[in-house]
């Protein structure tokens, strides 16, 4: 009689069990349907805000472009520029944020493609010239691939949104090893001459430099800034095959 009263003990332990774990997996899946809604929602603002403010733009000068075609070719060639400039930069925020929806797509993509395409995304957006070389041909894991993207989109972002910069140059070295098959050494650099900022001074949660920092650590980077006021910001990170890295530096 104790046997089968144990037996039906935990019988009823095993099926109480059952049941918690199935509600907690159930509410581990609300929580995960619920993050993906949040962050499509999110994408859907970013594209709605940035894309359409840009097709604003683009409108307006569509709009002037045929009279002050008419009076002043000069300034109308100038304007079927900044009108080209614009529509290839719509383009491009909108791939850029399309890709958040589909992340695979990051790392299907070459990494010198993404950097033009950021490129040409911040110069729609904000009207700012950046530059991109790419040397060599990239072989990455694909978390250093979009862990050097996505601190690449850091650094355009804050340039854009914060430096005042006349011009941005982007970077990216690959250098192979004929040691194994893939790269030895790839350097990012992404550097504006805009206004600048005391790095020493700077907190790590202000212009992304922590996250930027915890992206490079992640791989095994070496990730540093470089800046002064007045004077022009520079963000490079250097990652190696062996995924080895150093310590981050700031220095002003």
């Amino acid at each position: 009689e104790r046997t089968a009263e144990l037996s039906k003990t935990n019988l009823l332990l095993g099926q109480e069990i059952a049941e918690r774990k199935r509600a907690e997996e159930a509410l581990a899946q609300k929580a995960a349907e619920a993050a993906v809604v949040a962050e499509r929602s999110r994408l859907a603002r970013e594209l709605h805000d940035a894309v359409t403010q840009t097709l604003f733009s683009a409108s307006l000068i569509a709009e002037t472009l045929p009279r002050s075609w008419e009076r002043d070719r000069e300034k109308g060639r100038r304007l079927l520029r900044e009108l080209q400039q614009l529509s290839r930069g719509a383009l491009a925020e909108m791939r850029t944020l399309l890709l958040e929806l589909r992340p695979a797509a990051l790392v299907e993509a070459s990494l010198g493609d993404l950097l033009h395409q950021l490129a040409e995304a911040a110069t729609g957006q904000g009207g700012l010239p950046v530059v991109v070389t790419v040397e060599g041909e990239c072989h990455l894991p694909p978390d250093v691939h979009v862990a050097l993207y996505r601190i690449a989109q850091e650094a355009l972002n804050n340039a854009v949104k914060h430096a005042r910069a006349g011009q941005v140059a982007v970077h990216l070295r690959c250098i192979p090893s004929p040691a194994f098959e893939g790269n030895e050494r790839v350097e990012l650099c992404v550097r504006d001459d805009g206004r600048g900022f005391d790095a020493g001074q700077t907190l790590p949660d202000r212009l992304g430099l922590g996250i930027m920092h915890e992206r490079a650590q992640a791989i095994g980077a070496a990730w540093t800034v470089e800046s002064e006021p007045g004077q022009g910001t520079e963000v490079r990170v250097i990652w190696t095959g062996e995924g080895q890295g150093t310590e981050d530096g700031r220095s002003g």
